[in-house]
């Protein structure tokens, strides 16, 4: 009897889960259709991205962090504030706001070789600004190392460097990585309440976005919740980590950077993690600000007085 109860228990389970996920798929299929995407697609050998582009002047291109549910809306505090004088480039990578997920590798090489194709499609020429958050900080470091002439400087908004990543960040095993992609895939991300929700895209808690903007970051937020492409991703960390540990950056390209005061206060070691990885650049500063790690979104207007300072002191 026991064991016909096990079997009815097991076989609903299985229906209830294999509904959720049907669901999950009919309604993401829904929404991207009904979904008027902005921006351009742009296929490369790398694999296809996705770009928004606004204003005339230098090119600076924004690199968002693991998992950011839309770079454009994300980065959208800071680039407001820069149309008038700067070229703005946000390049959504595959599973990344409104660019849909892709199969290739997840390493930095692929990455970046597939930005810097998108600028070529794009006829955007350098130099570039990267101006780069969390994991971008990476890109932004592979990219200096291999092209250096291609950038102007990075600007880093709390970005993650090789050092952190060996000695400060723990990756899920291969259980947890498939949990999170397999919650994904059944959508559970849709039965999270507002404050759950807020506390989990930030954007919607702020107030220069209208409820248009907002319902467009929502969707977005559950179509790409823990999808292949930011699963892997978490993956390949500390491979590409490691990969970028044997690269040098090059002391020629200048380096601003704006840490959270939040997070240094849960590692007092990490600001001298930063002095020591940076120590080599001949032109280095960095500002430490009273935020949490999205530091463009409650300081937007204090990066962009220091950045342009610092523009103003390369120029001379």
């Amino acid at each position: 009897m026991l064991k016909k109860a096990l079997i009815v228990l097991t076989l609903l389970l299985i229906v209830g889960l294999s509904g959720l996920s049907i669901q999950q798929i009919v309604r993401t299929n829904r929404e991207r259709d009904a979904l008027d995407a902005e921006g351009t697609r742009v296929a490369t050998d790398y694999g296809k991205f996705h770009v928004h582009e606004f204003g005339s002047g230098p090119p600076l291109v924004f690199l968002s962090g693991l998992g950011t549910t839309s770079p454009l809306y994300d980065f959208r505090p800071l680039w407001e504030l820069l149309l008038e004088d700067y070229r703005i480039i946000i390049i959504e990578r595959p599973g990344y706001g409104y660019n849909t997920s892709s199969s290739r590798d997840k390493t930095l090489q692929n990455t970046v070789e597939g930005y810097r194709a998108v600028l070529r499609e794009t006829e955007i020429d350098g130099p570039f600004y990267l101006m780069a958050h969390s994991m971008g900080g990476l890109e932004a470091i592979h990219w200096a190392s291999q092209a250096p002439d291609e950038i102007g400087g990075i600007v880093g908004l709390d970005i993650t460097i090789p050092p952190l990543v060996d000695d400060h960040v723990e990756i899920p095993g291969v259980l947890g990585r498939n949990l999170q992609w397999f919650i994904g895939r059944l959508g559970l991300s849709r039965f999270m309440d507002e404050t759950d929700m807020k506390e989990a895209v930030p954007l919607l808690d702020m107030q220069l976005y209208d409820e248009g903007a907002k319902e467009r970051i929502e969707v977005l937020f559950h179509q790409n919740f823990f999808n292949r492409n930011i699963v892997r991703e978490i993956t390949t960390l500390k491979e590409n980590a490691k990969m970028l540990s044997n690269q040098t950056l090059p002391s020629s390209v200048p380096v601003l950077l704006f840490l959270s005061e939040e997070n240094l206060a849960d590692a007092f070691e990490v600001e001298n993690v930063y002095k020591e990885y940076f120590s080599t650049i001949h032109y280095f500063e960095k500002n430490i600000l009273p935020t949490h790690h999205y530091v463009h979104h409650e300081e937007a207007s204090a990066i962009i007085t220091s950045y342009e300072t610092f523009i103003e002191n390369l120029e001379d």
